[in-house]
């Protein structure tokens, strides 16, 4: 079994958030754009680089590859609100990947302090992401009705350290 530390997990860099954001899944980029200002692929690019604050990781394939993008960002203090996008490319491999490091990563929040609450958002149609969610500790804590400015509804996930 791989340690967390082995996973193939980087600090991201500007070419793996433009190559991401660039192929990103369409589903995280209607949840995305619904969920902000940017409204095209490259001014994700430019948000995610100069407008999301915290830390930001790369999970990479096989082959080196950047596939995953993700992080955690910090509006109010001790509370961390995690992002993730993804390309077509990803494989069961790359979710493993990305789910183990996402589940260490949020203990190590925990344990060095740097959260006391962990949280997600996501669209109301995201099922897939809510079940992923759950599978990674945080539970359905809210819905916000009417949320994203075409009227979608909006869903929040957390976990909170005992």
């Amino acid at each position: 079994m791989m340690k967390w530390e082995e996973l193939p997990v980087v600090k991201m860099t500007a070419l793996d958030c433009a190559f991401v954001c660039t192929n990103m899944r369409e589903e995280d980029f209607l949840e995305t754009s619904s969920l902000s200002f940017a409204k095209t692929r490259d001014a994700m690019v430019k948000a995610t680089l100069d407008e999301v604050s915290g830390e930001h990781y790369t999970v990479l394939n096989r082959k080196g590859e950047p596939v995953i993008i993700g992080g955690a960002y910090y509006d109010n203090p001790n509370v961390a609100t995690m992002w993730l996008f993804a390309t077509n490319k990803i494989t069961k491999r790359d979710w493993w990947v990305g789910t183990q490091f996402i589940i260490g990563l949020i203990d190590r929040m925990f344990e060095n302090g740097m959260a006391h609450r962990i949280q997600a958002f996501s669209i109301g149609w995201r099922y897939v992401s809510h079940k992923w969610f759950q599978k990674i500790g945080l539970k359905q804590e809210a819905c916000l009705k009417g949320f994203t400015e075409d009227g979608l509804d909006v869903l929040i996930f957390s976990k909170i350290k005992e």
